[in-house]
Order: structure tokens, then sequence, then C-alpha cells
């Protein structure tokens, strides 16, 4: 009989075990599951939220190369001999691609998150800084063509020979802008083609 009761006490005990032992590992297996699937919704979200932001700095980018572009051709122009029409067509077409991008700008504000996302060579600092640098470059223009306008011959070529200088100066500012976002836009399309492992 006591035989009897130690084999009651062992497989009650062995019950016991057993569903404490179920019950730790269903709470253990249902906390992984739920630890692995909030892991997988945070990283769903961060591709979601890169994704958007790079489509926002590509379009930006793309817009602001085209404009780059568009400018150095119409300052490479400019350094040849013009009439006031084709000064003041040149002018206009400055102005329509300055309200474009200020336009632009103010609509795809989510670019200048690019930093927070992708590893690019010229974040939204050094760009303001680089823009700062152009339009200095744009204003000592402006100042010059207005000294030729009022100076003497003899003065006038030294001021010709500093503006021809200055569009070099301005035209190359513009291109190493154009360069380093070419170089963030290929970057940052690596970047997500590694995350998503497309190849």
């Amino acid at each position: 009989m006591a035989d009897n009761s130690t084999l009651i006490a062992i497989s009650a005990f062995s019950g016991l075990a057993g569903a404490i032992l179920t019950q730790v590992l269903t709470g253990m297996f249902a906390y992984l599951g739920d630890k692995r699937k909030a892991k997988n919704e945070l990283n769903s979200q961060y591709r979601s939220k890169q994704l958007e932001v790079a489509e926002n700095f590509y379009f930006m980018t793309g817009e602001t190369m085209a404009v780059l572009r568009k400018s150095i051709e119409y300052w490479k122009d400019r350094n040849k001999v013009r009439s006031e029409a084709s000064i003041g067509f040149f002018n206009k077409e400055m102005k329509k691609l300055d309200a474009y991008m200020e336009k632009l700008n103010a609509e795809n504000w989510k670019h200048n998150l690019i930093g927070l996302y992708f590893n690019v060579s010229l974040s939204y600092n050094e760009l303001i800084e680089a823009n700062s640098k152009s339009h200095l470059l744009y204003l000592s223009l402006l100042d010059i063509a207005e000294q030729i306008k009022v100076a003497s011959a003899d003065d006038k070529d030294k001021l010709l020979g500093r503006y021809h200088l200055g569009i070099f100066d301005l035209c190359t500012q513009y291109e190493s802008i154009y360069n380093l976002l070419e170089k963030d836009m290929d970057s940052v399309k690596k970047e997500l083609l590694r995350t998503f492992q497309v190849t």
C-alpha cells in the first residue's frame, strides 16, 4: 500500500511538474514571440520611414542637381558678350529657378532628415554652408557687373577679367556641390539596396 501511495505521489508530482514546465515554456515562447514580433514591427516602421525619407531625398537632390546643371550652363553662356535683352532673360530664368527651389524646399522638408537614416557626405548644415558660399560668389559677380557699367575703359578690362574669373569660381562651386550630391545619391541607393537585400 505504501508503494502504491508513493507511486501516486510521484505521479501527481510528475503531472504537476509537467504542467508547471508546460506553463513556463508556453510563457517563455509567448514572450520571445512577442519580442520578435515587436522587433519586426519596429524594423518595418524604420524601413518604411527610411524609404520615405530616401524618396524625398532622391527627388529633391535630383531637382537640385538639374537646377545646378542649368545654372552652370547659364553662367558659362553668360561669360560671352551678351546684349541687355539676353542678360535680362538670363536674370529672369535664374529668378524662376530660385523660386522653384524655394517652393520645393518648403513642400519637401523630409529630405532634410536624410542624415538620420543614411550616411551622406553633404549634411544639411554643409549644404547650407555650400549654398552660402555660392550666394557670396553670386553677389560678388553682381557687384562687379555694376562696377563694369560705370567704369572707365581702363578699369573695365580689369573688371571684366575679375568677372570672368568670378564666373569660373561660381561654376566650380556649383560643380563641387553637384558631385557631392551625386555621390550622396549613390550612397543612399546602395544603403537602401543593402537594407532591403536587393541584388
